[in-house]
């Protein structure tokens, strides 16, 4: 039936149909019991009370983390959720947890701590699943601002939180995680997530062979955990006077030009290649990089501009090697995922604990979506934006009916390309994991 009057002169009424507007959130739900995170939340954080009425850990989890992928900005947002009943119906969910029942239960001191080791472990299986048997590892830390009391100032000197994160680069995932007061050093942590990184991957019965990070990985202690893993590390180094007094001893002649991009011939960059030594005694392939200063100013009146990259690869082609190096810019699209795509920028309390448990429901959030993408999707949706699935596959209108002894989930006015992301997901469900 075609709308033939005003808008102001329909009447307004209000329905509990069994149709939902976001069928893609139900499938993905069932593609995490599939891929058995449920199992997995239930079992690292069993719920305390006496009463076996409880509310399981996995439907508390799971309803944060599809109001995130829904697109919530607030914590309150999960009421909308919570009255569609199409959703609840296709989810196979009597009811949704309230806004306050998350909040309590993400104020629980333990919580975010038992969130996290459920995360490596669903890591864990994630990397065992995926078909590459090595893996390189990117370090990042990134800052979010905020006013609440839990936040502190940064180096950045903002009052901020900050995410200490390592991402799988073949897979996207984000496999180390942790959440920090803002003035905690990028350095701080880095070491130790790279050890727990390379723990995951062999409990996967897989391999980390490659690690890059920016200047924060330019560690003493980071060079020799690679060398003793015989991992290749790719390291920004610090500008510091050692450095830069090592890079004034260049001879001029000893400067190449860079083969440069059309889109890039007003930026001249040379390159050369030399060895730094650490204060530990530490030979560290250098990989120079210059160019003009566009900006000298009075109190900075330097010529050129530079770049240091160290690595313990002795057989990469230096322009192999800075390629390669900077892939890792892929960690700040995965940041800017978390954080526009999704919510992570929010602290939703005061309360430290509640805020690191909400950061930690947004990276859980996002490794759904990596998931679903790289397992159940197929490959049309591999590098698709929180944004996009949400267009194509999760804000798609449809309903769950039941006839005979047969279920049928109807997706509504939706396109040929939509549909095929839903037979793809439904043939993935029907492998038994």
């Amino acid at each position: 039936m075609i709308l033939t009057g005003k808008l102001d002169q329909v009447t307004l009424k209000m329905s509990q149909e069994d149709v939902t507007g976001r069928m893609g959130l139900s499938w993905i739900e069932h593609s995490m019991r599939h891929f058995r995170l449920t199992e997995i939340l239930d079992r690292r954080m069993p719920v305390g009370g006496e009463s076996n009425r409880e509310i399981a850990a996995s439907r508390k989890v799971m309803a944060g983390v599809l109001s995130l992928i829904a697109g919530a900005q607030r914590v309150e947002d999960i009421e909308v959720l919570r009255e569609d009943r199409g959703l609840l119906n296709a989810i196979g969910w009597q009811s949704m947890i309230s806004p306050d029942t998350l909040l309590e239960y993400a104020k629980i001191k333990d919580n975010a701590g038992k969130l996290r080791k459920a995360q490596e472990e669903f890591t864990i299986k994630l990397m065992r699943d995926s078909e590459f048997k090595e893996f390189t590892y990117d370090g990042d830390a990134t800052y979010f601002d905020s006013e609440k009391e839990s936040a502190t100032y940064s180096y950045q000197k903002k009052k901020q939180h900050s995410g200490m994160l390592g991402f799988i680069s073949e897979l996207g995932i984000c496999n180390t995680m942790d959440f920090r007061p803002g003035h905690v050093s990028p350095q701080t942590g880095i070491l130790n997530q790279l050890r727990k990184a390379v723990k995951q991957a062999q409990g996967a019965g897989k391999k980390i062979t490659r690690a890059r990070f920016d200047s924060a990985g330019h560690k003493n202690e980071v060079f020799e955990f690679c060398e003793e893993e015989g991992m290749h590390y790719y390291i920004s180094l610090d500008k510091n006077q050692a450095r830069m007094e090592c890079i004034q001893a260049i001879k001029p002649k000893d400067w190449q030009e860079i083969a440069r991009a059309e889109e890039d011939l007003e930026r001249k960059k040379e390159w050369v290649e030399t060895v730094y030594v650490t204060n530990k005694g530490n030979a560290v392939r250098t990989l120079v990089l210059r160019w003009l200063n566009p900006q000298p100013d009075l109190f900075k009146q330097d010529t050129y501009c530079y770049h240091a990259i160290g690595t313990n690869n002795n057989e990469i082609d230096p322009m192999r090697w800075l390629e390669f190096h900077n892939g890792r810019m892929n960690s700040e699209n995965y940041n800017k995922e978390l954080k526009e795509g999704l919510n992570a920028g929010y602290a939703p309390s005061h309360d430290f604990d509640t805020d690191r448990f909400y950061f930690l429901l947004n990276v859980l959030a996002y490794n759904v979506l990596q998931v679903m993408k790289l397992f159940y999707l197929g490959e049309a949706a591999r590098t698709w934006t929180v944004k996009t699935l949400r267009y194509w596959f999760i804000g798609v209108c449809g309903k769950i009916v039941r006839t005979g002894r047969k279920y049928y989930c109807k997706i509504i006015n939706a396109t040929e390309k939509t549909f095929a992301l839903f037979r793809h997901c439904l043939s993935q469900l029907r492998i038994v994991l």
